[in-house]
């Protein structure tokens, strides 16, 4: 498992993570950034419908074999997710996640594309330009899939991404998926598929903060 205590939405991930493996390699701490440690068993527990159920809170299909887990232990731009290197010239790799605060303040999922996508990747010193827009639903909910792609020729390299604004009640909820590439690299269409199945089979076990929070509030309404 990976654990992740800094965003990784807003930075390339594999420059991050293959600068801490160095220095772990070299045997030193990396306290307050980035751990890498042993899967524990409890993290991700099999079920008999072919799926895993996520520290009792989520359920979901996990990618197969050759991806990591990435767990979120200090707040940040996610929740969870699993991260896989590629074969192929640096930066190879693609990554998704579920992030239960997606930036952005707006209760409208067009309003709210509008505010995440100003600041998506926006470490990274590329600014991903909006491919195509659909209203979709995912779990039953109105959501909108936003695809967007950019470059940063300075650093030779590009990035893919697929993302997933979705209402959860009065709140909204993203996965993402983004697929990095040297510039002159081809992108796999195989990454975005296990990330299709784990959106598609993504389901809550107990109820949030948020969402218990919303009860009392209707309560105290009437």
């Amino acid at each position: 498992m990976i654990a992740i205590k800094k965003n990784t939405t807003g930075f390339h991930v594999g420059a991050a993570l293959l600068f801490i493996a160095g220095l772990f390699t070299a045997g030193l701490s990396m306290g307050g950034c980035v751990t890498l440690a042993p899967e524990k068993p409890s993290a991700l527990l099999p079920t008999d419908r072919g799926t895993v159920i996520f520290l009792e809170k989520y359920e979901f299909k996990r990618p197969p074999a050759g991806w990591a887990l990435m767990k979120n232990l200090e707040g940040g731009d996610f929740e969870m997710g699993f991260l896989k290197f590629e074969k192929g010239d640096f930066p190879s790799q693609t990554t998704f996640i579920y992030d239960d605060e997606p930036f952005g303040s707006s209760r409208d999922l067009d309003q709210r594309a509008r505010q995440y996508c100003t600041r998506f990747l926006f470490n990274s010193g590329m600014f991903p330009q909006v491919q195509k827009e659909e209203k979709v639903q995912i779990m039953g909910q109105p959501a909108l899939a936003i695809y967007l792609e950019g470059e940063n020729p300075n650093r030779y390299e590009k990035a893919r991404s697929k993302i997933y604004l979705v209402k959860k009640g009065e709140r909204i909820i993203s996965f993402v998926c983004t697929q990095w590439r040297p510039l002159g690299g081809t992108y796999d269409p195989s990454p975005f598929e296990h990330f299709e199945t784990f959106v598609h089979s993504f389901r809550f076990l107990k109820k949030t903060f948020y969402d218990e929070l919303n009860e009392k509030i209707g309560k105290v309404k009437g």
